[in-house]
């Protein structure tokens, strides 16, 4: 389509005028997307904050109240092993006594040895040295 020239009362701008509304244009809409990235941001570090503080104190109230979910876990097996081992080891003294053998591990030999013996079932105090 040939292009015509504007009628008589248009008056079209210079093109260096445009040029420099598009470009005006152009830093608004960037500054916008800017902006909008940063509040972005600014709520992804605030939700994920806000998570990881909520799960930290929620573990950290756990365990301060005494709630400890691997000792807890320990003391169970523990129980466990002590119940299983005193049964366990009044056949085993009998089978021994009889020249057989009980087919534990050697583990549990080691753990009715202790148990016979009389040793108490608490840890050795834990020692350190430092410089």
């Amino acid at each position: 389509m040939p292009s015509f020239p504007p009628p008589a009362g248009e008056h079209r701008p210079a093109p260096g005028r445009e040029r420099t509304d598009a470009r005006a244009l152009a830093a608004a809409r960037r500054e916008r997307m800017q902006i909008r990235a940063r509040r972005i941001r600014r709520t992804v570090i605030g939700t994920s904050l806000a998570l990881f503080l909520a799960a930290f104190l929620a573990v950290y109230v756990q365990l301060a109240s005494g709630h400890d979910p691997a000792l807890v876990g320990a003391a169970h097996r523990k129980a466990a092993a002590s119940a299983a081992g005193s049964s366990s080891g009044e056949s085993s003294a009998a089978s021994t006594e009889t020249g057989g053998s009980t087919g534990t591990g050697s583990s549990a030999g080691v753990e009715e040895a202790g148990a016979e013996s009389g040793a108490s079932e608490e840890p050795a105090p834990l020692t350190t040295r430092q410089s």
